[in-house]
């Protein structure tokens, strides 16, 4: 779905009280020198600012190191990262990932230590509840501006943390 078109209710209902929850760590992915690759991190930028939120951002320390610092932690039931990925959706569209469903999602760029696959499964075998929020990138240039409708995305899944 792109920035302009409705989200089902499931899916905002779903996104917003994972989000909300305590219980989830929710780590923002991407490199934000290479255009709508960034918009994972200005995401949780804005979320992790809300207080009771566990937020991390893999600019400040690699999703592997806050995935484990976390997995054994028994507050923490559900891991939500957010990155943009190429599902192949209108640029600015997103999408929420399940376990399994890792083959349906491409990074938008291999900037990642280890696959997400890999960590997603690892917090699976600890019964832990993972996703992926995805959003469609429309450029990933180097240096590049963040493309409107992905601007458009980066606020409107900001607001739903308030």
């Amino acid at each position: 779905m792109s920035a302009s078109e409705p989200t089902s209710p499931e899916t905002e209902k779903r996104v917003r009280a994972l989000i909300r929850s305590g219980r989830t760590v929710v780590i923002g992915l991407g490199n934000p020198d290479r255009a709508d690759d960034g918009a994972g991190i200005e995401i949780v930028r804005y979320w992790k600012a809300r207080p009771g939120r566990r937020a991390f951002l893999d600019t400040e320390m690699s999703a592997e190191t806050i995935v484990l610092d976390h997995l054994a932690d028994p507050e923490a039931e559900t891991f939500l990262f957010v990155d943009a990925a190429d599902f192949g959706g209108k640029p600015g569209g997103f999408r929420l990932f399940g376990i399994g469903e890792q083959e349906l999602f491409k990074p938008a760029l291999s900037t990642h230590q280890v696959p997400m696959d890999l960590l997603m499964g690892l917090i699976a075998s600890r019964r832990k509840d993972v996703f992926l929020l995805g959003i469609q990138p429309g450029s990933l240039e180097p240096m590049g501006e963040m493309t409107p409708e992905v601007v458009d995305t980066v606020r409107r899944l900001s607001a739903w943390a308030d």
